[in-house]
């Protein structure tokens, strides 16, 4: 009986999903099986027969499942974005195929992890996209994406775990990197934001002030000018005086309601 190493199990449960979700062919793996056989020196395990031998995708991934326990790890959607990339950037797939196994990653919590969000934004695009330079900046953006993951291969899975550690670190500085931009950020918008606002409020208390001189001052009403002017007066000093009322009822009905 064939006894997976970690690296053979990681890369059969690659070769199971990507025939699974079409961006792996049958010779891509009957190509492995036959490399294995060939550089085998023994009798190689009657697995690898079977798989060099299927006449059928189903019938490959019937033999790789069965061998290896599903794991859906989040290495396994890396690799299977490196290998998007790969296909993507040399034309072998097109941008829907990218966008569904995208999504199919996506869908699957484990192996998606913290770019699920990502993933779903693509598909999106794409259903956005209705002229051709609109497709040309997709892929772009696209393999900008999927170029962080670019180091995985099917001829190095030896290395992957090295290399998902390495992306990994990677993913967390740049995340650290833009944590500590938005907060400088903030930190410069502070001081304008103080300014906006202090000047509205000075504005609102001229206005405020203006309606209540107005007001004070008994200006003749007989002419439509002085008229609109009270009445307009009246208005911004009543909404004035409403406002501090209006706005303890709200703070009291969203703690009650927690809007």
């Amino acid at each position: 009986m064939l006894i997976l190493s970690q690296s053979y199990n990681l890369l059969l449960e690659v070769f199971y999903w990507g025939l699974q979700w079409e961006l792996i062919t049958k010779a891509e793996a009957v190509k492995w099986a036959d490399d294995i056989i060939i550089t085998t020196e023994d009798i190689p395990d009657y697995f690898f027969i079977e798989l060099s031998m299927s006449k059928s995708i189903t019938e490959a991934k019937v033999l790789i499942k069965d061998k290896i326990s599903i794991s859906n790890a989040p290495i396994i959607g890396n690799v299977l974005l490196g290998l998007i990339y790969h296909k993507l950037n040399s034309n072998n797939i097109g941008l829907q195929k990218a966008c569904e196994v995208m999504d199919r990653i996506a869908l699957n919590d484990t192996m998606a992890g913290d770019k699920m969000g990502s993933l779903y934004q693509f598909s999106d695009e794409l259903q956005e996209a209705f002229r051709p330079e609109h497709y040309d900046y997709l892929r772009i953006e696209i393999l900008e994406f999927l170029s962080i993951y670019k180091d995985f291969a099917l001829d190095n899975y030896d290395m992957w775990p090295s290399i998902n550690d390495q992306i990994e670190t990677l993913i967390f500085n740049i995340a650290q990197q833009r944590i500590e931009q938005n907060e400088t950020f903030k930190q410069a918008q502070n001081p304008i934001n103080f300014i906006h606002q202090f000047t509205i409020k000075m504005a609102l208390y001229i206005l405020i002030l203006g309606a209540e001189i107005v007001i004070l001052s008994k200006v003749d009403l007989t002419y439509k000018f002085s008229n609109d002017l009270y009445a307009i007066s009246l208005i911004i000093f009543a909404i004035a005086m409403c406002y501090p009322v209006v706005w303890v009822i709200y703070r009291a009905l969203a703690k009650l309601f927690r809007l």
